[in-house]
């Protein structure tokens, strides 16, 4: 294996004329980050800065590659990809929501560039209308959305956030982040994993990337950046460190050890296709309940984790028949008492945007032993784990995962160009990949 070696990177970013030059056009300039709230106060592994999460109101939310519900939000530009935004929200009358997006820099600040750079034709989208459901308890509308269409495109590469916003109220709801990438160069990636090599002797993930750079890279070393993300929790990029540009047309690329993944991040399944007394999961139906109250058997630490993830989407897979119903699923969680009653204990998932907040916080119950709390889910397959915090601002989701053992993992590359023209971050390529687990 060819090592590679680390490169220490600077290059002097040419301030003054970007001043003077957006100094003359702010006001064409719409993504400036005083525009919209930022993610600064959520703990998710899967929200990006400026990324706002989903209202209780706003539920079964997905962003895709048209195809299948399981592609990751990513298209390529010029190309006939579309992505599809769908949600659910509870209420009894149909709304109307206005659509819009930014771009942003590798590390998802504003681009701080004209929305004309960027869009192309109309600088949003009207989505209204909506399906409701056929069954009550919550009442609910569905909302579906294709895009580009030709009402809008994209002009250039780079990370994307579509903000959604209520249309008469003007409150600005979620915010998701998509990739709209050139596809130019080739790459291909693979995963080492080091054993026994975590804190705990877990094994750790390092992925590798080859980038054969296109002829209009001038200065690779300079210009291009390399970041890779685990299971398409996109908030927990990590850059690369370690890169090699001895040849002439390439670019390798890693991750050092001190920065690896963990190779034993676990997932435990969900399966919700159907609210009754038969499914395996639900230890107690309670249909007369408005809303239903679905209570789950027992997760039990060190055996909670699927033998298989069978993981592929970074929203779960609700149903979208307009028949599909809502219950309250109750999650317990045994601890084996190595837990003390006032510490916080979360169950965080594709149904929740893996966020750590109090609705998703577990209470000790007394009378049953267990850690408890409930969450209002559509029918459908989902994963989740249980976490707890490492301090005021961070996610431990491994203390309670059930083994050191390596498990599959996803894995995206990503391979970022810094114009030397225009000052914006291209997106060049972005290739999804999996380790072999045991």
């Amino acid at each position: 294996m060819l090592f590679l070696k680390a490169f220490t990177r600077s290059r002097l970013f040419p301030l003054i004329v970007l001043l003077a030059f957006f100094g003359g056009c702010s006001a064409s300039v719409s993504n400036s980050s005083n525009n919209y709230q930022t993610s600064q106060n959520y703990i998710s592994r899967y929200l990006v800065p400026n990324q706002l999460p989903a209202p209780q109101s706003i539920k079964s939310v997905q962003l895709h590659r048209r195809g299948s519900v399981n592609h990751p939000p990513i298209i390529r530009l010029g190309s006939s990809e579309k992505l599809v935004l769908s949600f659910d929200e509870l209420t009894t009358l149909s709304g109307q929501f206005r659509i819009t997006f930014t771009h942003h820099d590798k590390n998802w600040n504003p681009s701080n560039i004209p929305q004309n750079w960027y869009l192309e034709n109309m600088q949003e989208l009207i989505l209204g209308g909506g399906n409701k459901n056929q069954l009550s308890d919550p009442d609910y509308y569905r909302y579906s959305i294709s895009f580009p269409n030709n009402q809008l495109d994209f002009l250039i590469s780079g990370n994307y956030m579509l903000h959604v916003t209520d249309f008469n109220s003007g409150t600005r709801l979620f915010s998701l982040p998509f990739f709209v990438t050139e596809d130019a160069g080739e790459i291909s990636s693979w995963v080492e994993t080091n054993y026994n090599a975590g804190a705990r002797y877990e094994a750790l993930d390092r992925p590798f990337s080859e980038f054969v750079y296109p002829d209009f890279i001038e200065f690779p070393e300079f210009d291009l950046s390399f970041k890779f993300v685990q299971n398409r929790f996109w908030g927990a990029a990590k850059e690369s460190e370690n890169y090699d540009f001895s040849e002439e047309d390439r670019a390798q690329f890693h991750l050092s050890r001190e920065n690896a993944f963990y190779a034993n991040f676990d997932f435990i399944g969900l399966n919700l296709n159907s609210f009754t007394q038969n499914n395996s999961q639900i230890i107690e139906w309670r249909p007369e309940l408005q809303p239903p109250l679905a209570v789950l058997r027992e997760d039990v630490l060190n055996f909670t984790a699927a033998p298989s993830t069978g993981w592929g989407s970074s929203y779960g897979n609700p149903h979208s028949s307009a028949d599909a119903r809502y219950a309250n699923v109750r999650f317990r969680f045994e601890d084996g008492g190595q837990l003390s009653a006032n510490q916080g204990v979360y169950v965080v998932g594709d149904f929740n945007q893996w966020l750590l907040s109090e609705q998703n916080r577990l209470e000790y119950n007394e009378s049953s032993g267990y850690w408890e709390t409930t969450s209002l889910i559509k029918e459908g397959t989902y994963t989740y784990k249980y976490a707890i915090k490492s301090s005021a601002s961070e996610i431990d989701d491994l203390t309670l995962s059930d083994a050191i053992t390596r498990r599959q993992q996803e894995y995206t590359s990503f391979v970022y160009y810094q114009d030397p023209d225009y000052r914006y971050h291209r997106l060049l390529q972005a290739q999804s990949f999996s380790s072999s687990g045991n």
